[in-house]
């Protein structure tokens, strides 16, 4: 009996580890964020949004639990899907916002992975609204919503909507719940109703380094050749840089790819700070170690660059 009891015991772990780990695998698979309107992600990703943390690297990976607005990150922290926090600090001026018509408004996201999908609500917050407090439940009504039923839903999704009147600056949460996990995706779009202004860009495009000719040392994009952290290429008459590993994702459509910006013309080798083993260090950070430069590609804390994965190695 007592061997019995074990194995029904083991069997049990065995099965439960088995549930979480499809799960999880489900979760991963779908990734996406919205194109149009930018999202808050996607303008840290293309450098307009700075101080941004990990999400400039990986906009598609706002992806949090699900069942909102009953479940999902509790208030304060809806922005960042408890993936990005830094994407949860909120003030009137801490974001770019996108301009912005109250109307008829066609929405657009971009999926890196799709999946199987139950629903995609739209929500914009109130006119009596504080922003420069944390965005809440409260703040936010929805006013557009569409039900895929289960559906797998093609890499490019759009959805017509009717925005409410606004005015002044407001945020749009973009939710995409997934059909068969318990978890969903959180896009926030901070807008501008007052005719189109929009704080300034430093994502302004500039001459990569050489002449920019033909014969520039910067080559035409390739597929199934594998681009790194930092790799310029050219594509259409664009020079686009590498945002993190990548084999035959497009430039232009695909996150991981930027177009090369005031933003991506490094500093000086003395403007980082000098790596610290007591330092906890996140995806996207950059420290200098023995002269050479190194970014941390997740959480690290005591992982020495030059002998750690978490480290590679940019200068």
């Amino acid at each position: 009996m007592k061997v019995v009891g074990k194995t029904f015991c083991f069997i049990s772990v065995f099965l439960t580890s088995l549930v979480i780990l499809m799960a999880f695998a489900a979760s991963v698979s779908a990734h996406g964020y919205v194109s149009s309107p930018e999202s808050r992600g996607l303008l840290c990703a293309q450098g307009v949004n700075e101080d941004c943390g990990g999400v400039m690297y990986e906009p598609q990976s706002l992806e949090g639990p699900g069942n909102f607005p009953i479940g999902g990150p509790v208030d304060g922290e809806i922005a960042g899907a408890n993936v990005f926090p830094k994407l949860n600090e909120q003030t009137e001026h801490r974001w770019t916002k996108v301009p912005m018509e109250s109307g008829a408004y066609t929405f657009e996201w971009t999926l890196t992975a799709a999946h199987a999908s139950d629903n995609w609500d739209y929500y914009i917050t109130r006119e009596t609204w504080d922003p420069n407090a944390p965005l809440t439940r409260a703040d936010l009504e929805l006013f557009c919503s569409y039900d895929d039923n289960g559906a797998r839903p093609p890499f490019t999704v759009t959805h017509h909507c009717v925005i409410p009147e606004r005015s002044g600056y407001h945020i749009i949460l973009a939710y995409w719940e997934v059909a068969d996990t318990p978890m969903g995706f959180y896009n926030v779009i901070d807008v501008d109703f007052n005719g189109g202004h929009v704080d300034p860009d430093p994502n302004e495009p500039v001459d990569p380094p050489g002449d920019g000719g033909e014969d520039d040392d910067i080559q035409q994009w390739q597929a199934n050749t594998v681009y790194v952290n930092g790799d310029l290429v050219r594509y259409e008459g664009v020079i686009y840089i590498a945002r993190w590993w990548t084999q035959n994702d497009i430039p232009g459509q695909s996150a991981v790819w930027s177009v090369y910006s005031k933003e991506d013309e490094k500093d000086e080798p003395g403007d980082y700070p000098i790596w610290d083993p007591n330092h906890i260090y996140v995806s996207g950070d950059h420290v200098l170690h023995q002269t050479s430069l190194y970014e941390a590609l997740w959480w690290t804390l005591g992982e020495e660059p030059g002998n750690s994965s978490v480290w590679v190695r940019i200068e």
